[in-house]
């Protein structure tokens, strides 16, 4: 049987939003008003409750924004309560060019030991400077600038990524009735572990699932890595609503403002 998945219209024509936000083109501004060149168009924020086996212990919030000549992603990650290593305190900046490749990853933490990477495009690959402990070393990646980034702990980047996957994996039928979503390999790099590696994201369908006491019909999809498989929601504004990590009794879930 195979994996592509059939969209209609509607989903096509909100597919390609997605595109165009990620891509970042002049179009991708639609009839919104122009915004400060240094505020950008903010396309999404929020923030999102973190829960293993049911007990909140964290809480990222981002704010992704939209420029002229990139866009960015800024995070900001606090545990709720102090585990046995200490209360986890980081923050995360991730930067794209305009046709969605690397221009620069900025991660830093502040508890419970100070640190921090900074990823760039050296040479035509990626470099990651590490500073840790007052020393600072330099670790190269045989990966190009379209390898995307995936952190630990930062969630939000999911959804970006899920962008991408809508952005270049819909497929229009020849019929011109909506299209196929395939199963698509993205190369990835996780600067905290120092590593890189790969996920495959595919469509999977739509679920009713229950959001905040009501229920919703949401797009899921699944991200397949090394270790375990991540199943993410998105609403019909393209936002990410859920993610659950069967593997690890995991479930980041956005919250109500």
């Amino acid at each position: 049987m195979s994996n592509a998945s059939p969209f209609d219209r509607l989903t096509i024509r909100r597919t390609f939003i997605a595109a165009l936000l990620l891509l970042l083109s002049a179009a991708s501004l639609g009839a919104s008003k122009p915004a400060p060149a240094k505020a950008g168009v903010i396309v999404d924020q929020g923030s999102l409750g973190i829960f293993q086996s049911g007990q909140r212990v964290g809480t990222e919030t981002f704010i992704i924004r939209q420029y002229p000549d990139s866009s960015v992603t800024s995070s900001e990650l606090h545990s709720e309560n102090a585990q046995a290593e200490g209360k986890i305190e980081q923050t995360s900046e991730l930067t794209l060019l305009p046709d969605g490749s690397l221009s620069r990853y900025e991660w830093k933490q502040l508890a419970p030991v100070r640190s921090s990477a900074v990823v760039e495009a050296k040479d035509q690959f990626l470099t990651m400077q590490v500073t840790s402990e007052g020393k600072t070393t330099d670790q190269a990646f045989f990966l190009t600038q379209t390898a995307f980034v995936l952190d630990d702990y930062f969630f939000s980047t999911r959804e970006v990524l899920l962008w991408r996957y809508l952005a270049s994996s819909c497929k229009p039928r020849p019929s011109g009735d909506g299209c196929d979503l395939e199963r698509t390999r993205f190369a990835i790099l996780i600067p905290r572990r120092h590593t890189s590696s790969q996920v495959f994201i595919e469509f999977k369908g739509y679920d009713n699932t229950p959001m905040n006491g009501r229920p919703q019909r949401l797009r899921h999809f699944l991200m397949q890595t090394e270790g375990a498989d991540w199943h993410l929601w998105l609403d019909a504004d393209q936002k990410l609503v859920r993610i659950s990590i069967p593997d690890t009794n995991t479930e980041i879930l956005r919250q109500e403002k």
